[in-house]
């Protein structure tokens, strides 16, 4: 994996608590995984929410259906 060298600007409190880890590169790593997977199930859940109607109108025009299998 290449890597990329970056140059942000962050709160005193923060550079402080960075430069307190044993290693500030995979500590900021590690966190902006966490956002990006947070960020990602924040989508999903609003794209959930938002199909939910047409699943629920799909779900009543096939439920005959459903009761006519055998099982």
């Amino acid at each position: 994996m290449s890597k990329v060298k970056l140059t942000i600007s962050i709160s005193d409190d923060v550079a402080a608590y960075l430069r307190s880890t044993p290693s500030v590169s995979s500590t900021v790593a590690e966190a902006v995984e966490a956002y990006r997977a947070r960020e990602l199930e924040k989508e999903l859940e609003e794209a959930y929410r938002e199909d939910a109607t047409e699943a629920e109108q799909l779900n009543g025009e096939w439920a005959s259906a459903d009761a006519e299998v055998d099982r």
